[in-house]
This record gives C-alpha cells, sequence and structure tokens, in this order.
C-alpha cells in the first residue's frame, strides 16, 4: 500500500487554512479540542488536532486561540514554501466559522471581554494587521476542519 499527495501544475497556488474548535469538549476538565489543515490547491497537506492548554470562557475564546496557532503555523508555511521556491510570499487566507473571533483579532484594542486571554495569543492581531494573514468567515457546512474537533455523522463524507 502507497500513499501521496497529489499536486496538479498551477502558477497560481494559494495557501488556505481552515480551523475549528469546540467548546469545553473535554468533559473532565472543561478544555477545548483546536483543529486545523491547510490546503495548497486542492490537496490538504498539513493539520493539526490538539487540546487547548486553557479553559475557554466563551466560544469566541476558544476559536481565537485556535486562530493564533494556525496563523504561527500559516507563517512558518508561507516562510518554507517562499524559501523553497514552491510558493511567491502572498496574504494567507485562513477561514473560521466565528464572526466574533475574527472582530477580535481585527481590533488591536483589548476590551474588557478580551483582557483575560494570555498575551502569547495575540500574535495572531499583529499578522491581521500588517496585512500577511486575511480571516475570513466560512460556514459551519464548509468548515473542513471539522473533523478535527468533533465526531460527525457518516452523512458528512
Amino acid at each position: 500500500m502507497s500513499f501521496g499527495l497529489c499536486f496538479t501544475k498551477s502558477d497560481n497556488y494559494r495557501l488556505i487554512g481552515y480551523l475549528d474548535s469546540d467548546w469545553c469538549g473535554d468533559v473532565d476538565d472543561q478544555k477545548s479540542t483546536a483543529g486545523y489543515v491547510f490546503f495548497m490547491g486542492n490537496t490538504a497537506f498539513t493539520w493539526l488536532s490538539k487540546k487547548q492548554p486553557i479553559v475557554a470562557l466563551s466560544t469566541c475564546e476558544a476559536k481565537y486561540v485556535a486562530a493564533s496557532w494556525s496563523v504561527q503555523h500559516a507563517v512558518w508555511l508561507g516562510t518554507l514554501l517562499s524559501k523553497l521556491e514552491i510558493m511567491k510570499a502572498k496574504k494567507i487566507l485562513i477561514r473560521v466559522d466565528n464572526r466574533s473571533a475574527i472582530e477580535l483579532a481585527k481590533n488591536p484594542i483589548n476590551h474588557e471581554r478580551s483582557k483575560h486571554i494570555d498575551v502569547r495569543f495575540h500574535f495572531i492581531k499583529e499578522k491581521v494587521k500588517e496585512g500577511s494573514v486575511e480571516l475570513e468567515h466560512v460556514g459551519s457546512k464548509e468548515q473542513v476542519a471539522d473533523i478535527f474537533t468533533k465526531p460527525l455523522p457518516a452523512t458528512t463524507f
């Protein structure tokens, strides 16, 4: 048995990420699970599913932490692919199914609802502000990262 990734020839690859997070999915410690997947063209080539180290106080916070992780990975991927001359440095698109998390990342000011979020997760604000990453809302039905965070019915496949 052999496995592989198939990339069709193109001059216009774009790195696109999808991220998701459940909220308090672990019944024992109430921590959330975050997941993301990145595509180049139509091929998924890197992904992650990981329990968050914090107890998120809202779905917005859980998605924001997941977004921060995915932006860190996106920046690394963009740099790697650029150095390998596979892809020119472009704005990386990340699709999120939570509008509040997107707005929180775009807002340069911390306010009462976000002041408790650990500073390390605000890396995302810097990357959105400088324009190297774009966050875009995607509907829950089109959120391909759902598979990394929750059980899905067979009809989804």
